[in-house]
């Protein structure tokens, strides 16, 4: 596997991070089961910083890559990230959404759920993959990031140990199909933006936690 330049310290965590989506993160998204289509329509749902977002937009320049999300913090960082770098492929609609109704149905051909399935009482889990069911084409791909597996709920909002079984039977109870794990894993971004870990001076690159993304096509 290509190894990657990254300084790994604490003063070029950033630089580093830049790099990822620029290089890894460019082939993670080429290895998405896409059919070879170069020009993607992408939702990414819960953007966060934007690190998948500019990791997409630089994979597919020709694609178009819808960004949500509902934090202002993120919302201003990204927004002003998208107008100096002149990104001419990413569209962001910055609110809290409830549910998806403003995009038609068959109209993605790529969904990201990353780091978004977690926590609260369940009905956001539910809803995404109902909706990921009616605005993904057929044969598209739903990607999601599957961490802090100890808070994910069922229907009655309760916590269950989910494992990597339970996920895959539970999405393609959806009208999805597993079709397995990208080779590049996924990075779980949170403790680049939280306080604690700031305040530290206590994270670099090489310590953020990876994990498998895992793709399903719809049927």
């Amino acid at each position: 596997m290509q190894k990657y330049q990254y300084a790994n310290t604490i003063e070029h965590l950033y630089e580093d991070i830049a790099l990822w989506e620029k290089e890894e993160g460019v082939q993670l998204f080429q290895e998405m089961p896409l059919n070879g289509n170069q020009i993607p329509r992408v939702l990414d749902f819960g953007y966060g910083f934007g690190e998948y977002l500019f990791a997409a937009a630089n994979a597919f320049p020709n694609g178009m890559i819808y960004g949500v999300d509902g934090y202002p913090v993120s919302q201003k960082e990204v927004s002003q990230k998208v107008e100096n770098d002149s990104v001419k492929n990413v569209k962001l609609i910055n609110k809290v959404m409830y549910d998806l109704k403003e995009f038609e149905d068959d109209s993605f051909d790529l969904m990201l759920l990353y780091d978004m399935l977690h926590g609260g009482d369940g009905k956001l889990k539910y809803m995404l993959f109902e909706e990921a069911k009616r605005v993904i084409k057929p044969g598209g791909c739903l990607s999601i990031l599957p961490v802090h597996l100890g808070n994910w709920r069922d229907r009655q909002g309760k916590k269950k140990a989910y494992t990597i079984e339970k996920i895959v039977d539970e999405i393609s109870g959806y009208g999805f199909k597993y079709s397995g794990t990208c080779n590049i894993k996924g990075i779980h971004w949170e403790k680049c933006h939280t306080l604690y870990y700031i305040q530290k001076k206590s994270i670099s690159f090489d310590i953020l936690e990876r994990a498998d993304i895992m793709n399903f096509i719809k049927k």
